[in-house]
């Protein structure tokens, strides 16, 4: 099946325009770079050596940003090709700024003339990818020309596994290209290794993101938001799914009762969301602020509707509480869980649900440490949250979670040491 989709792959050009330009036309490609997509318009390559490093999207190659400034350091005279696939990455990468010797390109798509026109142009000496994007053409003309390379921060849970399962031969190959994978927890490593990963080569060195740079602030942004509080009691609930807000929403309306002037914030996962978000929210409430809408929170807004993107860093600043979502049990199945490093970066207090499937490793250490509180119904959230207001009850937690974070160095030690080491072999 691998061969048959690499002969595809050869001549899969016209499908890949056609993608190209649906996606452009709905807003989702940059119309003045996606054809680096299909390795043409590429930045001019600096002298010297290049490392290539990719994350799919905003997640993934913030992950990599820590790590980049550590390979500079590292390597002075190289420079770094970051590459993404999301239009959304790359605002964002632009919006914070890259280390030095950085440049953002887009990943070309899986097209085997397009890889090489990429793979050509940066003749990179290693080849670093993070997570589980995994493109059987990138991959295999990577391995063609010889270049090393490492899977870092990968995860693979038993949800993964039961997908894949149907095409684990064409996994399995896969997974054999790279000379080292290091994985965030030993789950991850016993099901790459069960999917044909070398038992030596494979290695759990911890989740990136515990050692990642905090999320961005926006400063301005976040006083004008203080000032428009005040002294008011408030909570975060992000990266929340549609399937859970009605309990979220439902929290809130209980803890009101308590506290008449609660204000909560909620971000949910993405801003396509917000009129869903909405929809269930304008029943229950009178006083809400939409601020894509540039809506300003009143002394009567009692809900605050954070559909933007890129903001959380301001948001968990703002906030002391934060109730991570995708976490709640849904009608639709398990939720896979979200990243809660980024807010305990921050001495944000985290709350959680009872599902976290991808991420069940990280929540089960988290709450064996003390750093995270988990709820499962609206009134438990709703008397954790009027709980959280008080500094004496957040403190244990945010203290167990400033320890956790102390010792996620390794996380970036091992990986920065795999690639100094691939380098040497290119």
């Amino acid at each position: 099946m691998l061969s048959l989709y690499l002969l595809f792959a050869r001549f899969n050009a016209p499908l890949w325009r056609l993608i190209l330009r649906r996606r452009l036309a709905q807003g989702k490609e940059d119309p003045n770079r996606f054809q680096e997509k299909l390795g043409l318009g590429l930045t001019p390559r600096p002298k010297g050596e290049v490392i290539w490093l990719h994350g799919v999207s905003v997640g993934e190659s913030l992950s990599l940003l820590t790590l980049l400034a550590e390979l500079g350091k590292a390597i002075p005279k190289a420079h770094f090709v970051l590459t993404t696939n999301t239009r959304t990455s790359s605002d964002t990468l632009a919006r914070m700024g890259l280390p030095s010797r950085v440049i953002h390109q887009f990943q070309p798509c899986d097209n085997a003339p397009a890889v090489q026109r990429f793979l050509t142009h940066w003749q990179p000496s290693v080849a670093v990818f993070s997570e589980l994007d995994m493109w059987p053409c990138l991959l295999t003309e990577t391995h063609k020309m010889q270049i090393p390379m490492l899977l870092i921060n990968a995860r693979m849970s038993e949800r993964s596994v039961h997908r894949r399962r149907f095409l684990k031969g064409v996994y399995r190959k896969m997974v054999q290209l790279f000379d080292r994978i290091l994985t965030q927890e030993d789950v991850s490593r016993d099901n790459f290794i069960a999917m044909g990963a070398g038992a030596k080569t494979t290695q759990t060195t911890g989740p990136l993101k515990i050692a990642s740079a905090p999320l961005p602030d926006l400063p301005e942004e976040r006083a004008a938001l203080e000032l428009a509080i005040g002294a008011r009691p408030h909570w975060l609930a992000a990266s929340t799914h549609p399937s859970e807000e009605e309990r979220v929403l439902k929290a809130h309306l209980i803890a009101l009762k308590t506290l008449p002037d609660l204000l909560l914030i909620i971000a949910p996962r993405h801003p396509k969301f917000a009129n869903e978000t909405l929809s269930m929210a304008r029943p229950l409430f009178t006083g809400i602020a939409q601020r894509s809408k540039k809506n300003a929170i009143q002394t009567s807004t009692q809900l605050y509707l954070a559909d933007t993107l890129g903001e959380l860093g301001l948001f968990f600043r703002l906030a002391h509480t934060a109730f991570i979502g995708h976490s709640l049990v849904s009608q639709d199945g398990p939720l896979p869980g979200k990243n809660p490093y980024e807010a305990l970066a921050l001495d944000t207090l985290v709350m959680h649900g009872p599902v976290y499937s991808d991420f069940t490793y990280i929540y089960d250490s988290l709450k064996d440490a003390g750093a995270t509180h988990q709820i499962s119904a609206p009134e438990d959230l709703a008397q954790a949250v009027l709980e959280a207001q008080d500094p004496q009850w957040r403190t244990p937690y945010v203290t167990a979670g400033t320890a956790v974070m102390d010792l996620g160095q390794d996380a970036l030690k091992k990986p920065l040491e795999a690639i100094l080491k691939a380098r040497t072999r290119s």
